[in-house]
């Protein structure tokens, strides 16, 4: 037993002393990779680590092109200056353009006004004068009206017949002067006014009493006006004092 006893107790110890290499050995291993790391990591920052001169004259240059490039700010004042200045005359440009636009379309609306109005103000005045041409030449008929009315009512008394028949010509005759005075004809009133060559036609001068002396005392035919218009004068005998 003794023997067996020594036999395991000298087996244990060399497993011992195996483990104990083996760790050696591992440590060692470990150290070597461990300094292989440190000197990877040296060289890499050595490497990688870069310097900049600060006396090369390409940086210099290159600054100073920088510098120059770069506007100052008295320089972006002035800019702003001219930049508001610009937009100032744009804006005063605007209202200009403006302001002679309405003055342009206010003269266009008055001109246009003012060429409706004349048009209609000549419209209406062919319209009154072709109207009053009308008129005057129907002045023949209305006056012939008139004398045969005058001339039959000095034969009155030859019967019925003659009588309607004349009361129908009186009658056709004030209606025919009444609808020419609705279109606007107006008989001149001459009989016991005062003379007046413009819109009397004298035809004979007769004594007269003073008070009647340079006034119409007798009316021959009647005279007309179509509105302003003149269309026949009235053809009278003017009465003169003392002796002719």
């Amino acid at each position: 037993m003794t023997e067996q006893r020594e036999t395991r107790e000298s087996g244990q110890g060399r497993a011992g002393a195996e483990r104990v290499e083996a760790e050696v050995a591992e440590t060692e291993a470990k150290s070597a990779q461990a300094g292989q790391s440190a000197e990877q990591k040296e060289e890499v920052s050595v490497t990688d680590k870069r310097r900049i001169t600060l006396d090369d004259p390409a940086v210099d240059d290159a600054a100073e092109e920088a510098a120059a490039a770069r506007p100052s700010v008295e320089e972006l004042q002035l800019r702003l200056k001219e930049a508001e200045a610009k937009r100032e005359e744009a804006e005063r440009q605007v209202r200009d353009f403006s302001e002679r636009f309405r003055h342009a379309q206010a003269q266009l609306r008055a001109e246009n006004d003012e060429l409706r109005a004349r048009l209609q103000r000549n419209f209406e005045q062919k319209l009154e004068s072709a109207r009053g041409d009308i008129v005057a030449g129907l002045l023949d008929v209305l006056d012939n009206l008139k004398l045969a009315v005058a001339a039959a009512s000095s034969n009155q008394g030859k019967g019925p017949e003659f009588d309607n028949l004349l009361g129908g010509v009186r009658v056709t005759a004030q209606m025919f002067e009444a609808k020419m005075n609705s279109l606007g004809l107006t008989p001149i009133v001459s009989l016991g006014e005062v003379f007046n060559p413009e819109i009397h036609e004298a035809v004979e001068l007769v004594a007269s009493a003073p008070e009647q002396d340079g006034r119409v005392v007798e009316e021959l035919q009647t005279g007309y006006k179509f509105g302003d218009r003149l269309l026949r004068p009235a053809r009278v005998r003017v009465g003169r004092a003392g002796e002719l």
